[in-house]
C-alpha cells in the first residue's frame, strides 16, 4: 500500500489516503479513482485521481447525490462507428486530461462556446480531435481549437473560453463557475471511473446524446406554447417521461434548461420559482 497526500479542491484541506499499487497498475492506461470521504482531509468528500506513477493528478468534487438519466438513447450508434473507437487512445486522454479540464470542455460544448485549448503535446492533437468528434456524435457541434505553440491567431481568441490544463485563462461569462457544474462533473466522474476504454467512451457519448435529445424535446415544447404561456417543471418532467421513458430530477431539468437557452438559443418561459417548486410536490 502507498500513502499519498491529497488536497481538497474546495477548501484546500490536506489529508492522506492509501492506495494499492496493484490496483493502480491495473489502471496503467488510465487513472485510478479514489473516493475520499468526509473527515479524511476536511469536511468535504471528493475524488482523487492517481496515475500509474502513483502521483495524484487531480482532485475533483463530485456530486454523488445527482442521479443522471439512463444513457441508452433512442437512436443507437451505428455499428460502423465502433471503428472510430479503435482510433481513439482513451488511456492517453485520461492520462493527459484532468477531470476538471474535461468538465470545462463539456460545459463549453453545452453552452455553444468557442473553446481554445492551450496544449503543449502536439502528438495528442489528432487523438483529441477524434475523442471530441466521437463524444459529440449525433448531438452537439463543438467549436474547439487546439493551440500547441506559443504563436496563435488572436482573432480566434475573441469571445472564447481559454483553458490551459486546470487553469481557466479566460471565461468572460463565468459559465465555468464550479457551483454550476454538477451534471458535467457527474458525467466525467463516470467516464473516468470506467476502466474499460470503449465502454467509457460509449457512456460519455450517450450521456451527451441523451442531454441533446431531452433538451431538444423541451425546445419543441416551448415552440408550441401559446403566447405568454408558462411552463411548469412537473409538466416538463412528465412529458419527458412519456416521450423518452426516463424520469429526471429537478437539478437535471435545470441543466437542460441551460442547454435549451444557451445552445439552442430558445428562451424558456418558466413560471415563478415558487410555482415550479409547488408543482413538483
Amino acid at each position: 500500500m502507498k500513502k499519498l497526500e491529497v488536497r481538497c479542491p474546495s477548501c484546500s484541506g490536506i489529508g492522506y489516503i492509501e492506495v494499492s499499487e496493484t490496483e493502480v497498475e491495473k489502471a496503467a492506461r488510465g487513472v485510478f479513482a479514489v473516493n475520499v470521504l468526509e473527515g479524511v482531509a476536511c469536511e468535504h468528500s471528493f475524488v482523487a485521481y492517481v496515475d500509474k506513477n502513483l502521483a495524484v493528478r487531480d482532485t475533483f468534487i463530485a456530486d454523488f447525490q445527482l442521479e443522471l438519466p439512463e444513457v441508452a438513447p433512442e437512436q443507437e450508434v451505428e455499428p460502423d462507428t465502433y471503428d472510430q473507437l479503435d482510433l481513439i487512445d482513451v488511456g492517453l486522454i485520461k492520462l493527459n486530461f484532468t477531470a476538471s479540464l474535461l468538465t470545462h470542455i463539456i460545459r463549453g460544448i453545452f453552452f455553444k462556446k468557442k473553446i481554445i485549448l492551450l496544449f503543449d503535446q502536439s502528438f495528442m492533437v489528432d487523438n483529441i480531435n477524434r475523442f471530441i468528434e466521437y463524444i459529440t456524435l449525433n448531438s452537439f457541434v463543438p467549436d474547439i481549437h487546439i493551440v500547441t505553440g506559443e504563436q496563435y491567431d488572436m482573432k480566434i481568441l475573441k469571445d472564447a473560453i481559454i483553458l490551459d490544463g486546470n487553469n481557466i485563462i479566460k471565461d468572460n461569462d463565468n459559465i465555468l463557475n464550479p457551483k454550476t457544474l454538477g451534471i458535467e462533473r457527474s458525467l466525467i466522474r463516470n467516464f473516468l471511473g470506467e476502466y474499460e476504454p470503449k465502454p467509457s467512451l460509449i457512456y460519455l457519448q450517450r450521456g451527451l446524446l441523451k442531454a441533446y435529445e431531452l433538451s431538444n424535446t423541451i425546445v419543441n415544447i416551448v415552440n408550441n406554447l401559446k403566447k405568454k404561456e408558462k411552463i411548469y417543471s412537473k409538466d416538463i418532467i412528465d412529458k419527458i417521461a412519456a416521450k423518452h421513458d426516463v424520469r429526471i430530477q429537478l437539478p437535471y431539468l435545470e441543466f437542460l434548461y441551460d442547454i435549451v437557452e444557451n445552445y439552442f438559443g430558445v428562451k424558456v418561459p418558466k413560471s415563478s420559482n415558487i410555482s415550479n417548486f409547488l408543482s413538483t410536490l
